[in-house]
């Protein structure tokens, strides 16, 4: 019977055959060096991966296998039954269904993938293939993050973590840390956000793989830059902006710049913020990814208004060619941070009244689930209306601001917020 190298062998004359290079065939969720690790038997494919490689490659999982190859055994408890042809036609149904809830994901139809991942679940979660079952409970929790159904996914997420099959990988603990780390920091809870993102980072940082670090270490580097861990996280920016190479896929690479700059941002290196916020445009495809375009393009504004060097009518470019985008796309904290943007640029230019204006656009906005962004957003607001003599409302709005950012965990920033709420008394109005 073949063996597992079997399939490496098999993989590379598919691939040659259809003229693809190793990145080609990586596409934007593998590396270049996993494929190779994969053709030269060293890594052992799981059934998301081989659906993936089958598909790009035009051919069917099972042909991509081919018949009889021999993968190394699941982790103990995971297929032993008294039936053995049972217990196989069973994982081949249970296969079956799982690459048809994927397609259905795929194709958009999350609802019916949902509901069929669901059934698998009801009909097979006593069973004896962990291996699957974990890929079940897995694509479900993704489905359910992207609904925005956020209490089943963190539900099965942690029950993923706790799970003796993840914890018996590291590969499947990174994956579940980082996920929870990921839902964490974009639903409110900044401190768990840290915390799993820590463990991520511990596991995959030496791997070889540099995508799954990477991947890791920009969720790191969000959330220290959020927590007010600036010299951590800058440790961890610069070692994850030298391990991007053209291995790592550029929408990987994009975010890692975009979010090591934004830390750079929030701890005052305008200079460096800048820096990195055009290396994320350049790594970024607005034909592929807009929205990472236009986010690209707002930070790399903020970053030049700051550096006060004559950049602000750049930066009124670089928004006014991300509003209509934003826009479009219907953010919400992308269309209030805008707003915050327009306002101080407005105060530079002496236009009180349109400063004003967006000052109030932010406020009256309201808020969305990461409440330590929120009140990092407040607290800039709050600043507008001090700058123009408004201190009844300066004063209601930094109160908010602190509220939130230490509901999100973001301590650093709240006490931004009332050392400043302290000092207004002493501000005089610019109009004076």
């Amino acid at each position: 019977m073949p063996t597992q190298p079997e399939f490496g062998r098999r993989l590379r004359e598919l691939r040659r055959r259809a003229g693809m290079s190793q990145t080609e065939l990586a596409g934007p969720e593998l590396s270049a060096s996993y494929v190779s690790l994969l053709e030269s038997g060293k890594r052992v494919p799981g059934p998301e991966v081989v659906a993936g490689l089958a598909e790009r490659l035009g051919v069917t999982p099972q042909s991509l296998r081919g018949e009889g190859t021999d993968f190394p055994e699941p982790e103990a408890g995971g297929e032993a039954t008294d039936d053995g042809s049972k217990d196989a036609a069973g994982r081949i149904d249970l296969v079956e269904l799982l690459f048809r809830a994927r397609e259905e994901e795929e194709e958009g139809a999350t609802d019916a993938a949902a509901e069929q991942l669901t059934a698998h679940l009801a009909r097979y979660g006593d069973g004896p293939h962990r291996d699957l079952l974990w890929e079940v409970r897995w694509s479900l929790a993704r489905i359910h993050g992207r609904a925005g159904r956020v209490d089943q996914s963190r539900l099965l997420l942690r029950q993923l973590f706790d799970d003796t099959c993840t914890r018996s990988s590291a590969e499947r603990l990174e994956r579940v840390a980082r996920h929870l780390a990921e839902l964490s920091l974009s639903n409110g809870s900044l401190l768990d956000g840290l915390r799993f993102a820590q463990l991520a980072w511990t596991l995959a940082e030496p791997q070889q793989e540099a995508s799954v670090a990477v991947r890791a270490g920009t969720v790191l580097v969000n959330a220290c830059a959020w927590s007010g861990y600036e010299r951590w996280g800058r440790e961890v920016a610069d070692a994850l902006v030298a391990r991007l190479s053209d291995e790592v896929p550029w929408p990987q690479r994009s975010a890692a710049y975009r979010e090591s700059a934004r830390l750079c941002l929030l701890a005052d290196d305008y200079a460096q913020a800048r820096t990195w916020f055009e290396r994320a445009l350049e790594e970024t495809d607005p034909q592929q990814d807009i929205n990472a375009w236009a986010e690209a393009q707002y930070y790399l504004a903020i970053a030049e208004f700051l550096l006060d060097q004559g950049l602000d009518e750049r930066a009124v470019e670089r928004v006014a060619r991300a509003r209509p985008v934003i826009e479009v796309l219907g953010h919400t904290s992308m269309l209030v941070h805008l707003a915050v943007l327009e306002g101080h640029l407005a105060l530079r230019r002496g236009e009180h009244d349109r400063a004003r204006l967006m000052a109030d656009v932010s406020v009256e906005a309201g808020s969305w689930p990461a409440t330590h962004e929120v009140g990092v957003n407040l607290l800039w607001t709050a600043r507008i209306y001090r700058a123009l003599g408004d201190t009844a409302t300066a004063t209601e709005v930094y109160r908010r601001a602190a509220e939130l950012c230490e509901q999100g965990g973001a301590m650093h920033f709240c006490a931004y917020a009332w050392r400043e709420l302290a000092e207004l008394p002493a501000v005089q109005s610019l109009t004076d």
